[in-house]
């Protein structure tokens, strides 16, 4: 079973690769280096903050891609173009097919995120020789790296949610209406709900309000849980807790996905 997920995850990461997305992040990251350097220039104070803050930027971009482009596209377009049938027709399940389609993406993007992140660490390199080291007093690569980590794991749960809008809709531009439209509550929603604590003796709001936006915080992802870029770009200790309860949560959302999105696709009428 494990080298039939693999070939599955194999055939889907070459295939992407076709789409030549990592081509253009080579541009890009080439770009990010010089861009980085000559735009922190501006601001002597900030150096650092300014490098990092784009550069991690940058990568949480390249790994939005995949989501995005690569996700949605792929599944939709083994349906549309009958492919799914010759796959399915092999020795290989439904639930397969869907967790290997997975490990291909998350291939993709743990490939696109490396890219960057070596341009990123090439742009601190190319930094420590244009600029005084008292601006980069408190360089820590260790949090940058701790940062990208949980950057790709947050790409991760987005890729299964892809994967699960994928199987709910026969419509490419639907699933990925539903994925941003997660994206963007799993970045706000739990800002939302600390701000009505906050002020819930100042402002008259109605209680199913924030009934509505806690069981948000349950039901979508909370990508704000991977959010180390602030410790990162200023230098500071990440708590071990805060990486750890991360990790954990990342991975069984991810995998809660996955079986759902197994489940949802093998009673889908292909046909």
């Amino acid at each position: 079973m494990l080298f039939k997920l693999w070939q599955v995850a194999l055939f889907t990461y070459r295939e992407s690769l076709r789409q030549r997305i990592v081509y253009g992040v080579l541009v890009c990251a080439a770009l990010l280096i010089l861009f980085s350097l000559m735009f922190s220039g501006w601001f002597m104070r900030d150096i650092l903050k300014i490098i990092l803050d784009l550069c991690l930027a940058a990568v949480s971009l390249g790994g939005l891609l995949v989501p995005f482009f690569a996700a949605i596209n792929l599944v939709a377009g083994d349906i549309d173009q009958k492919t799914i049938f010759t796959i399915l027709s092999r020795p290989v399940g439904r639930g397969l097919y869907i967790v290997g389609k997975f490990c291909g993406l998350a291939l993709l993007a743990c490939t696109i995120m490396a890219i960057l992140t070596l341009a990123t660490l090439a742009a601190l390199w190319g930094a420590a020789l244009i600029f005084d080291p008292f601006f980069l007093c408190n360089l820590s690569i260790s949090a940058i790296l701790v940062a990208i980590a949980m950057k790709a794991l947050a790409t991760l749960v987005l890729i299964a949610v892809a994967m699960l809008w994928s199987t709910v809709t026969t419509s490419t531009f639907l699933a990925t209406l539903l994925t941003l439209c997660s994206y963007i509550i799993g970045q706000s929603v739990e800002s939302v709900v600390r701000f009505l604590v906050l002020q819930q003796n100042q402002l008259d709001y109605s209680p199913l309000l924030r009934l509505v936006a806690e069981a948000s915080l349950y039901v979508f992802p909370n990508l704000a849980a991977f959010n180390f870029q602030h410790q990162a770009a200023h230098g500071l200790a990440i708590a071990p807790g805060e990486v750890l309860f991360a990790l954990v949560y990342g991975l069984s959302y991810t995998a809660g996905l996955l079986i759902l999105a197994v489940l949802l696709f093998s009673r889908r009428d292909l046909s």
